[in-house]
């Protein structure tokens, strides 16, 4: 096998508290962290002739990066250093459907896929927990990637504990409101404006052990971005007056979800959101 597609799931936090800043300068959250149904595919190929070490990425997104500074090609370099492979000729294709830079994670699940397919095409076999391990030198989400599902995330995202719950009934209504946001950028000013988290998230845990809709949502983020980015703001109501039972910005923004108690009010709300040029998809959490 020399080639191999990976579905790379965007995710929704449906709760998100900055806990506290560590002296080297990484943040430690608490956080609990949705799969869903809105997909990127990693395509990666391995040349069986290699000479050197030589890594080719393409993006159907013109704005993502497709030299060193992609995630992906981190993860294949940080993967080929870890287990010793010196010699490798790779080429990875990006078929983007999550937006970039919108706190859906779609850069980390694009190199979490990428740890996955290499693990197989180069026979390594390594554990998640391995594959987690190099991830999270690389980005703070890849390893809740890596795990999948509905978790709950603590430390810098590379402490994770997989939820037992009911499969999740509700749909998932995700919209971004454009002006991309870096996680940086966000981080920059929750410190300029520091204050402890108003909620835990023990009632989430609640609904969810129970199968009820979440309704115990909240996002640290939130009280810094939306003054900054209207249109979030203005999206956040706008789901609100379409049905959703509840509605967040999702990680760093600006993307804003609603959850619905069916999939066919979602599409809906969808069809509306898309008709006034908001980009928008309806989905399942996973």
């Amino acid at each position: 096998m020399n080639a191999l597609t990976i579905e790379a799931p965007a995710k929704i936090n449906l709760y998100l508290a900055s806990v506290r800043k560590r002296p080297d300068g990484y943040h430690e959250i608490e956080s609990v962290m949705q799969q869903i149904g809105l997909y990127d595919l990693v395509s990666v190929t391995r040349s069986p002739r290699a000479s050197g070490k030589k890594i080719a990425v393409h993006c159907s997104d013109p704005a993502v990066p497709r030299d060193a500074r992609n995630i992906v090609w981190k993860c294949a370099e940080a993967f080929f250093e870890a287990y010793g492979i010196g010699e490798y000729n790779l080429f990875i294709d990006i078929e983007k459907h999550i937006p970039s830079s919108a706190g859906l994670a779609g850069g980390s699940s694009d190199g979490a896929a990428t740890l996955k397919a290499l693990n197989l095409l180069f026979g390594v076999r390594a554990e998640t927990e391995a594959l987690m391990h190099i991830g999270a030198k690389i980005g703070a989400d890849i390893p809740f990637c890596l795990a999948g599902g509905t978790c709950l995330c603590r430390g810098i995202g590379e402490r994770i504990t997989p939820l037992a719950i009911p499969k999740p009934s509700y749909a998932v209504l995700v919209a971004f409101p454009g002006s991309g946001i870096s996680t940086a950028e966000a981080y920059r000013a929750l410190d300029a404006h520091p204050a402890p988290a108003t909620r835990t998230p023990d009632a989430l845990l609640d609904e969810l052990a129970s199968g009820r809709m979440p309704a115990s949502l909240f996002n640290d983020f939130e009280r810094v971005i939306l003054p900054r980015h209207p249109a979030a703001s203005q999206l956040r109501d706008r789901m609100t007056a379409l049905g959703a039972s509840s509605v967040l910005m999702s990680g760093s923004g600006p993307s804003v979800f609603g959850l619905f108690p069916a999939l066919s009010d979602a599409r809906e709300a969808q069809g509306v959101l898309r008709s006034e040029g908001i980009p928008a998809w309806a989905v399942r959490p996973l």
